[in-house]
């Protein structure tokens, strides 16, 4: 996917893709089946460096929408977005989860993705359900073990099931559907 991607991370920008909440979301990434599964629009909420959104743009070829809360990791990703190729595919803008006209206007996604930690999981399930489509994929990293029960609950509790489980680590992984 997003192998050979020139990604600065920075102070500002979480994501290398070495750490095990980004490795889990690669490897969700992966196990979708690109000719089953084809997407129109995704977001990445949380993007920090936007190796997950390129990765979305690589696999699936949809346009992304990148949300990251921190101003200067957006202006990293915008950067990254160029240095790779992916200026016109990725889209990065600075929001608090979900809440920016350019994330309102585009929903519904087909795919979310979301690496940022517990209690902003949390705090975001209901947005992340109202903002995915329809047979959408929901994926959600960024929780340790024993915060997994409370989180998975939670978007269960939305009437979103659970596809797919990885544990990396202490770090847990989680894909939902929409039914």
């Amino acid at each position: 996917m997003t192998h050979d991607a020139i990604i600065e991370a920075g102070a500002h920008a979480f994501g290398d893709g070495n750490h095990p909440t980004t490795a889990g979301v690669l490897a969700a990434l992966e196990a979708i089946d690109p000719d089953a599964f084809k997407p129109e629009r995704a977001a990445d909420i949380g993007a920090g460096s936007g190796i997950l959104s390129f990765a979305i743009a690589s696999r699936f070829g949809c346009p992304v929408w990148a949300g990251e809360l921190d101003g200067q990791a957006v202006e990293t990703l915008r950067k990254n977005a160029e240095a790779n190729g992916y200026g016109g595919r990725v889209t990065a803008v600075h929001a608090e989860g979900f809440n920016h006209p350019e994330l309102k206007k585009q929903t519904p996604y087909d795919l979310i993705v979301m690496n940022i930690l517990a209690d902003p999981l949390l705090a975001l399930a209901a947005d992340a359900e109202r903002a995915l489509a329809r047979e959408g994929v929901l994926i959600i990293s960024g929780m340790l073990v024993w915060q997994e029960p409370q989180i998975r609950e939670a978007y269960q509790s939305l009437g979103l099931e659970l596809a797919a489980r990885l544990t990396l680590q202490d770090w847990v992984t989680l894909s939902f559907v929409k039914p």
